[in-house]
């Protein structure tokens, strides 16, 4: 890389090394419920136009057939199973599943395993593969939430390493 000025000359290879040590934007993505009693097109509506008003959400889907809500967020938004349960209680809605695709990263915490997605923290149950899950830096997991649990837990049903 060539600058004319003297001011890039020596920037160069640190600006380029910085850009690569940089972490990979992380975040809970997407979020797939699946729910009971979302079965009428006045529910749905009614959900709809209040997640679209909830912060970060960047769009949402509603099958009434499969009573199930698909929830994309926008870049750095939190996901909140607490705001989502708020925005169905009043319809008598019920959430079975929270199924979460989210990037991040693992660390470990007082013996205790962490999945960290931006500002949001998942405790990950012991399993048999823990320690390969601390191997992989960053990484594009696809789980299910338990938001009863204290600290929220996570069961990672996939995982897959992300090049920085």
């Amino acid at each position: 890389m060539r600058f004319r000025s003297g001011i890039g000359e020596g920037l160069a290879l640190p600006m380029l090394l910085l850009a690569a040590a940089l972490p990979v934007r992380s975040q809970v993505e997407r979020v797939s419920l699946t729910t009971t009693g979302i079965s009428c097109g006045v529910c749905a509506a009614v959900s709809e136009l209040h997640f679209r008003r909830m912060p970060g959400v960047e769009s949402v889907a509603i099958s009434l057939a499969k009573e199930s809500i698909v929830i994309v967020y926008k870049p750095i938004a939190n996901f909140s199973p607490h705001w989502i349960r708020e925005v169905l209680q009043p319809l008598d809605v019920g959430i079975l599943l929270f199924r979460i695709s989210a990037r991040g990263h693992i660390q470990e915490e007082g013996g205790k395993l962490f999945f960290i997605a931006g500002n949001d923290k998942f405790v990950v149950p012991p399993s048999g593969n823990s320690q390969l899950l601390l191997r992989a830096a960053n990484v594009r997991i696809e789980g299910v939430v338990n938001d009863r649990a204290d600290p929220v837990e996570l069961k990672i049903m996939s995982i897959s390493a992300i090049k920085p």
